[in-house]
């Protein structure tokens, strides 16, 4: 079932075992993604049927980069860009544009909507077309996001999703990763360590018991959350160019972030500074860059 309903124009999809509510006048965010597993409906990302802001839904596109720039300032081709901050009173500029624009329904299917974004140069000298296709399959979830450099020049380029996921006392997350970027007190990329004990193990790591806000590297496109008390767990699987994995567990909270990106944080300064392992795409006239995520529910064993 697919229903547009009230005046912002929310989309409601419906597969007859998850549901998914999105907005596309609020960055194209997924407002609730809840699964009937058993006799029980759960809420795989935290719901919030209306959000005051983006950042109170549960998931949002990144594009055309991930995460912080840092104090909104780069240089490319011999340009020096200075961004507008997007996220005060934090002083460095966040997660593209996409996430605060309103998106066009370009296409309904029965189970899938395409969503597009289109971004005319500014203080971002590359005008680009952003596009997002949100559809479920037998409960399972799955989110492509891509842009197409529209511009005259070659231009830095990332992507990434922003899920924010139910989190329940004994929630734990595996993935299999090797380091971690170690972050300042800016939250920007430091030096690279040993990433969290038990992340890549078969248990997992407990995220009650760990706050974290940093850049997995060397993510191998899978992962697993699993919610014992609900008895049930989500497999994450992800397109080939997500080497990063970005994990946001805040104290206190009842969500955490686990979110698959191209390229590290502040990838532009960091690839600029002679790193080659920055995930940052360098993307020509008129070509392509793309990636996707998987989220498939389902009982433990």
């Amino acid at each position: 079932m697919v229903l547009i309903i009230n005046k912002m124009k929310q989309v409601k999809l419906s597969d007859g075992i998850a549901e998914v509510l999105i907005s596309p006048s609020l960055g194209a965010s997924v407002l609730s993604y809840n699964v009937l597993i058993g006799d029980q409906r759960r809420p795989i990302f935290r719901e919030n049927l209306q959000p005051d802001t983006v950042l109170d839904s549960c998931n949002f596109p990144l594009v055309p980069f991930s995460n912080r720039i840092r104090n909104g300032e780069f240089s490319w081709q011999d340009q020096q860009i200075k961004l507008p901050l997007n996220n005060l009173p934090e002083k460095h500029t966040n997660h593209g544009h996409g996430w605060q624009a309103s998106w066009d329904i370009i296409d309904i299917s029965k189970n899938s909507v395409l969503l597009q974004y289109c971004h005319l140069a500014d203080e971002w000298p590359f005008p680009y077309i952003a596009k997002q296709r949100i559809s479920l399959e037998q409960g399972e979830l799955t989110i492509k996001l891509w842009m197409k450099n529209i511009g005259t020049k070659t231009m830095p380029a990332g992507l990434g999703l922003h899920p924010y996921f139910t989190r329940t006392n004994l929630t734990h997350l595996i993935a299999d990763v090797d380091e971690m970027w170690a972050v300042d007190e800016e939250c920007l990329p430091s030096k690279i360590v040993e990433a969290p004990q038990g992340l890549s193990s078969d248990e997992g790591m407990i995220i009650e018991q760990n706050s974290l806000d940093n850049a997995l590297v060397g993510f191998k496109q899978q992962a697993k959350i699993a919610w014992p008390e609900w008895g049930m767990e989500a497999n994450i699987s992800t397109s080939s160019n997500c080497k990063f994995l970005v994990v946001y567990s805040p104290k206190q909270k009842d969500f955490f972030c686990v979110e698959p990106v191209t390229h590290c944080t502040d990838a532009i300064n960091l690839f600029n500074r002679g790193r080659n392992d920055t995930g940052l795409q360098q993307l020509p006239l008129g070509e392509e860059f793309s990636m996707w995520m998987k989220v498939e529910p389902k009982l433990i064993a």
